[in-house]
C-alpha cells in the first residue's frame, strides 16, 4: 500500500510536482513495518524501511541527505551535489500505535550506503506545507551508525547544520560478517551478564603486552 500523500523537497535545487506515493525520482514509498526500529536495509538491497517510537506525536517527517555525487542522486530525485529530500508521513499508513514507519523501494543499481537522514516531529510548517526551516531534527535512537561534518564540534546545532546524523550503513557489513563458525548463544536477555569495556584503559596496563595499546591492536 503506497502512501496516499508524500511532500518532497529539495533545499535549493527545488524538485516539485511529484505524484502521491512517490519521490521526485524513481524510488518508491510504501507503508513499510513497525519492527525492526531504526533504518533497515533488506539483505540483499532492493528497499530500507525506517521505523521511530514517538508517543505522542502527531506528525512525523523523515528528512534524508545525499554525500555528494552520490549514485543515488537521479533516482531520489535530487542534485548530485548534495541534494536532501523531506518525506511526510501519513497517520492512517504509517503509524502503528506510537511508531511511525515508511519503507523506500530502491531501484536496480541504488546503492543507500552512506545516505543521511533525520526525523522531523509536529513541525510549523511553512506556506507551501513544509517544515519550517530550523525545525528540530531527531537523531534516530537505534541509529547503526553515525556520521558527522563538525566531529570538532560534535552534537552542534547550528541552522540547518546538525552534527551528528544517522547514516544508512553499508548492509554488506552487517549481513556478510565472518562470524568464523561462532554461533549465538541463544539466552534470552534477562540471563545475560554484559560487560562493557574501554579499550584504551583495558590494555594501557604493561600485562597486555602491547607496545601500541591505544590504538586498534588493542582490540
Amino acid at each position: 500500500q503506497a502512501c496516499s500523500s508524500l511532500v518532497a523537497r529539495v533545499q535549493s535545487f527545488c524538485a516539485m510536482g511529484q505524484s502521491p506515493g512517490k519521490l521526485p525520482g524513481s524510488v518508491q514509498l510504501q507503508r513499510g513495518e513497525a519492527k525492526p526500529k531504526g533504518c533497515t536495509e533488506a539483505p540483499k538491497g532492493g528497499s530500507v524501511n525506517f521505523a521511530l517510537d514517538a508517543p505522542g506525536r502527531g506528525s512525523a517527517w523523515l528528512y534524508l541527505q545525499l554525500p555528494g555525487d552520490h549514485e543515488g542522486a537521479s533516482a531520489l530525485g535530487v542534485s548530485s551535489q548534495g541534494g536532501e529530500a523531506y518525506v511526510k508521513l501519513e497517520p492512517g499508513s504509517n503509524k502503528s500505535g506510537d511508531t511511525w514507519h515508511v519503507q523506500l523501494i530502491l531501484p536496480s543499481g541504488f546503492d543507500p550506503k552512506g545516505v543521511k537522514y533525520m526525523w522531523i516531529l509536529d513541525p510549523k510548517l511553512d506556506h507551501n506545507g513544509m517544515p519550517q526551516a530550523g525545525s528540530m531534527r531527531l537523531l534516530d535512537p537505534c541509529a547503526k551508525c553515525l556520521d558527522s561534518r563538525y566531529a570538532k564540534d560534535w552534537n552542534k546545532r547550528d541552522g540547518p547544520r546538525y552534527s551528528p546524523m544517522a547514516v544508512i550503513p553499508d548492509r554488506r557489513a552487517i549481513y556478510d560478517f565472518d562470524w568464523q563458525g561462532v554461533q549465538p548463544p541463544g539466552k534470552h536477555l534477562k540471563d545475560l551478564v554484559i560487560y562493557e569495556t574501554h579499550v584504551r584503559g583495558m590494555t594501557r596496563n604493561p600485562d597486555s603486552k602491547l607496545d601500541d595499546w591505544d590504538q586498534t591492536a588493542g582490540t
